[in-house]
């Protein structure tokens, strides 16, 4: 659902939907109200929870740096400091008319409903809730139900595994190129070849996302009947909403990329725990 990452990210939105002038955007308080409606705020501030999978990307065990590590997440990935800087980025390309737009949704029953879980799922476990989530998907699979395919066109029509697939590519670029510049990794491979060599897993990727967007969709709106999935794909199925979660999902990855980058340069700082 993310559009593409790179240096020029916000210029790339800009091309999308075009210029907007300063007039347009809109003032601070009214773009934070908005997150709160959307339920984008928590949506930012659930990133810091996947930052504890970063040293991963380099090979290293997260567990390795114990408490060092949580606490430089918990640093890098300040909730408060990324819903600023989300405010901040909105206020450059979202029109008053597209802030509008989403907010009128999403401050709706079913809009607030959808928050409600979304919210719920976002702050949840990991373990448990993809455990659930491929548990009920499973059942939904020999159900033949038609919330399998509610899901599939939900990120159809938000763009999500292409757009994903790419950002996710970026991510990791940025992280590993950070941690080499750092010392912290001896990947010993130029940025344009790493690119290329992770664009290359792009067909297992794809699975992988499909897969677990499945799952997440299964456990997020088990609550929901089938027909307020229907009005919510309708409502995702909306040019103007579509436009909405472009530029949401592309302020959500720059701040991640920027955020990974940062802590990787950053893991030098940090020494491996012994056990005692």
């Amino acid at each position: 659902m993310l559009p593409r990452l790179g240096p020029t990210m916000m210029a790339f939105v800009l091309l999308v939907l075009g210029a907007v002038s300063a007039a347009q955007a809109a003032e601070e308080q009214e773009i934070r109200e908005f997150l709160k409606v959307t339920g984008f705020d928590v949506a930012i501030a659930s990133i810091q929870q996947g930052a504890m999978a970063g040293p991963a990307l380099t090979g290293e065990d997260p567990d390795v740096f114990g408490r060092q590590w949580v606490k430089l997440a918990e640093e890098v990935f300040d909730p408060d400091e990324m819903i600023s800087e989300a405010v901040e980025m909105i206020a450059a390309v979202m029109p008053d008319e597209l802030l509008d737009h989403g907010a009128a949704f999403y401050g709706s029953p079913l809009g607030q409903r959808l928050v409600e879980v979304e919210n719920e799922s976002h702050m949840a476990d990991d373990t448990v809730k993809y455990a659930e989530g491929e548990r009920l998907t499973g059942e939904l699979l020999k159900q033949n139900s038609i919330r399998i395919e509610l899901f599939r066109e939900m990120g159809t029509a938000i763009g999500s595994t292409e757009t994903a697939i790419r950002s996710i590519v970026e991510i990791q670029v940025r992280y590993l190129m950070a941690a080499v510049a750092a010392g912290v990794s001896d990947f010993d491979i130029s940025e344009e070849d790493l690119r290329l060599m992770l664009m290359e897993q792009s067909d297992e990727m794809r699975k992988n996302i499909e897969v677990n967007s499945l799952v997440a969709n299964a456990y997020a709106y088990r609550d929901l009947s089938d027909e307020e999935l229907i009005d919510y794909l309708a409502a995702l199925q909306d040019p103007k909403m579509g436009q909405v979660y472009e530029i949401l999902n592309a302020v959500q990855y720059q701040i991640m990329a920027e955020r990974y980058e940062t802590l990787a340069s950053r893991l030098v700082d940090l020494q491996p725990e012994q056990e005692l």
